[in-house]
């Protein structure tokens, strides 16, 4: 689809930049979809902080305390 977006031309250099596209029409198309990416990865951040969604981590604790006891272990030994 094709769309028409008036904006600056000082705007248009700075998408150039950092988009690293010298050509316009690639530079807003890369721009806009590296925004979504943030914006979509951010809402699924914002769904585990907020509890809506969690994840189970069977054997993290665990694993945890193991890992540790084992660096404690390797502490003690390193000082004898």
């Amino acid at each position: 689809m094709k769309i028409t977006v008036d904006l600056p031309e000082s705007e248009l250099q700075e998408i150039c930049r950092i988009t690293g596209i010298q050509k316009k029409g690639p530079a807003i198309r890369k721009l806009l979809s590296d925004s979504l990416i943030i914006r979509q990865r951010a809402l699924i951040a914002q769904k585990f902080l907020s509890g809506e969604w969690s994840a189970e981590l069977q054997g993290f604790e665990s694993a945890k305390v193991a890992e540790s006891a084992k660096t404690q272990n390797l502490a003690e030994k390193w000082r004898d």
